[in-house]
Order: C-alpha cells, then structure tokens, then sequence
C-alpha cells in the first residue's frame, strides 16, 4: 500500500489539474496590452490566465472551446456603474444608492449589493465582466466598490475596497441644506439667482475643505494614540472614513461635467494633496492640458449631449479623442445600470467620431482597471491575471457582434438574462 500511495496521489493531482483547465483554442486573441494574436490558445487554470500564444500546447485532458473564427477579448469593466444598488428606478425599495444627508463618507456600497439583481446578467451577457459600483446623491456619497459580475453574496461579488470616496462637486444651483423657505419670493432677477449659486457654491466649498482638514487632524490623533503620545479622538466615523482620502492614500471621484467646475476641481484637490479622478467630464475637452498637467484621470460617459448652444452637437462624442491626443488619461463609462450592457456601443461612438480602435477597445477595458487601480488583476489577457474573458462573432464595438461564451474567474457563465427569456416566450406568439 506504502508503493502506491505517491502514484495515487499524483495521479489525483492530476486529474484535479485537468478538471480545473480550460482552453479557449483557435480563435484571433485581443490582449490589449499587445498586439492581437491569430490562431491563439488561451490556457486557463485556477481562476487565472496560465498561456497565451500560438504555439501554447493543450493540456491533457483540459476542456477546450473551439474559438476558430471568433475573437477573444479581456472582460470589459464598466468603471462608473450603480450596478447592485438598484433595480427598477421608479420603485424606491430597490434603489439604494443614496444615504439621507449631504456628507457621507462612510456609506459602503458593498454592504447594499444585491448579487441577485437582473441587471448584472444583462451586463454580463454582452461582455460586461467587472464594473465599479458607486453611491451617488450630496456632496460625499460614499465609498464605491470594484465588483466582479457573479456571486451569491455581496462579498462574492467584491474585488477591492474602498476603490474611491464619490463627491460632487458643489455647483450652487440649489442650497444642499435643505429646503428653500416658505416666504422665498417666487420669482428672482437674474442677478439675484447668480448670487444666490455662487453664495451656496463658496458655502459647500467650505464644508468640504473643512472636513478634509478635520480628516487629517483626526488620522494624525489616531497615530499619536496608537503611539501613545495622546489620548485617542472621540470616535467618528465620518472623519475616520474620509481619512484615507485627505492623506492620498484613497482617491476621491469628484463629478464635475462644466469647465470652470472642471478647473475649480482640480485646483481644490491640487491644494489639499487628493488623488483625483473625473467622474463627468463633459468638458474636460476644453481643458485636457491642465487634466494632462496634473494626470488627472477622466471617466467620460460619451452618449451625452452638450450644455451650451454654442458647442457642436458631437462635443461630447469627440471628447474622449480630444483627451486621448492630449495625452489624459480616461476610461469610457455607462454612468448607468440598466443601460450598463451599452458599455462597448459607447466607446463604438467615440471612435466614430475620432478616436483610434484600439484606443477605444483600451478604454473600456485597461484603462478603468488602471484608473481603478485593479490592472494586476484584469482589463488586459496576460498571464498570472484573472480568467475575465469574452469570446464574440466580430468586433466587440460593433452591435451586431454576437457574445457566445464570457468567463469571469475562468468560470463559464450563463448568458440567459430576462431578456432572452422574455424572448423565448413570446417569440412564437401569433
């Protein structure tokens, strides 16, 4: 028995590794991070990428997806999404993407996932595998979450955390301290109503650059405790969720879509040490070299129209091409979740109006991951990152591109979503 302990064990060892090995074989690889390989094998084992190449063998006994005559693409990341925090708009019990009040650094998305909502197969099946979910609503919305598209439990779903602290910022348009009073006139001049936006722009502005000093003043009471040189602070956890952030070590997405919001942005988070990233951007365009001056990267929804009469009806369309020959760095996201799926007939749009192919193919996929800060992980097939993968018909920019297998974590998942299946039932019906 002693004899043939060790020839079993190896041959289980064995049969475990080919059980877990799946190769993706015959089709035109898009790595992103290189260029396209034709005729290519994709070994994947553990969850993770094991091979990429031409010449890869097959693994004995691994399970193979013919791919001849499709293209395999990373799994695309939708880098601005509320993708978990809501499920039909008009029914307020299933949106939760916004806490009462105007300050709230410490709300967690992940908590308030929901891994059963509809909306993520939907993603899912049109190559959507990873996507940042994200609180919205008052000046600090929260901490959003890079999730994965599959799981049972919120933290099946959770790929890092906190990914950012969400802000907005302040545009004065309306007070963020409540309700007007009863006795406002109803009617103001002009004049009057600019005043009234600036007065409540400069109002919010202070909050914040009041909390982000509380924040700092508040970690370093924290270390001078832990060191025991002082008695530690009076526990608050607004302060000691916006603490990471003050210090650089979180970065704030601050949504600013106007210019001078745009410029007004980037010189609070320059003058306080934030590491800053655009949500919006709708006219980063006209300030791309002050984005590229201070590397701010952009997350750029291009399906938009613009705010002033006097911009071109494509302004927002050739944004992310503006911001791509200046050098920024941008990602293209939905700003959604039912329309979350349209995530590759964005960047489809940008490229219609200028932006290189694979410039756009790169913005929906490695770049939010490099944004996000999860590009060791996904956005590109290299080896030694995970097994998010789509194969499809054609040109993933392309709608009539057909996805016929995605893999998140080298696991195979269904492509049915209520859409098929509303389909299916009522396809026949005379």
């Amino acid at each position: 028995m002693r004899r043939l302990a060790l020839p079993l064990l190896l041959c289980a060892s064995a049969s475990a590794l080919a059980d877990d090995t799946l190769v993706l074989r015959g089709g035109k690889v898009v790595p992103v991070s290189g260029p396209p390989i034709e005729n290519a094998v994709v070994v994947v084992s553990g969850g993770k990428i094991a091979a990429v190449g031409r010449d890869v063998a097959v693994p004995d006994g691994a399970k193979v997806i013919d791919t001849t005559g499709q293209t395999v693409y990373p799994g695309l990341i939708d880098g601005l999404t509320t993708l978990g925090l809501t499920e039909i708009g008009s029914v307020a019990g299933s949106v939760d993407t916004t806490e009462v009040g105007d300050i709230n650094p410490n709300a967690k998305a992940w908590v308030a996932l929901n891994p059963h909502s509809e909306l993520i197969p939907v993603a899912r099946a049109n190559g959507i595998t990873a996507a940042l979910s994200a609180p919205e609503g008052g000046l600090i919305a929260g901490q959003s979450a890079v999730i994965r598209l599959t799981g049972s439990t919120p933290d099946a779903l959770t790929v890092k955390t906190p990914a950012a602290i969400q802000m907005a910022y302040p545009t004065g348009r309306a007070s963020s301290e409540g309700a007007k009073a009863l006795d406002e006139p109803a009617l103001k001049s002009f004049e009057e109503r600019e005043k009234e936006k600036k007065d409540n722009q400069e109002k919010d502005l202070n909050r914040l650059r009041n909390l982000f000093e509380d924040a700092k003043a508040y970690a370093a009471a924290v270390e001078a405790a832990q060191s025991g040189k002082a008695k530690p602070p009076k526990p608050d956890p607004v302060l000691e969720a916006l603490a990471p952030a003050a210090r650089g070590a979180v970065p704030v997405m601050l949504r600013a879509d106007e210019e001078d919001e745009i410029r007004s942005a980037v010189a609070f988070a320059e003058a306080r040490g934030l590491k800053l990233i655009l949500a919006g951007g709708l006219e980063a365009w006209r300030c791309a070299s002050l984005l590229k001056q201070n590397d701010v990267a952009v997350l750029l929804n291009v399906l938009r129209l613009p705010r002033r009469r006097s911009d071109p009806y494509d302004a927002a369309y050739a944004n992310a091409a503006i911001l791509a020959k200046a050098g920024v760095r941008f990602a293209i996201v939905t700003d959604a979740d039912t329309f979350s799926r349209n995530l590759p007939y964005q960047a489809a749009m940008a490229h219609a109006f200028g932006l290189p192919a694979d410039t756009a193919l790169r913005a929906i996929t490695l770049s939010p991951a490099e944004i996000l800060g999860v590009a060791s992980r996904m956005g590109s097939i290299e080896v030694g990152k995970d097994a998010n993968l789509v194969v499809a018909s054609g040109d993933i920019l392309d709608h009539r591109t057909q996805v016929s297998h995605v893999l998140i974590d080298g696991v195979p998942q269904p492509l049915e979503t209520r859409h098929t299946r509303l389909y299916q039932e009522f396809k026949d019906r005379p």
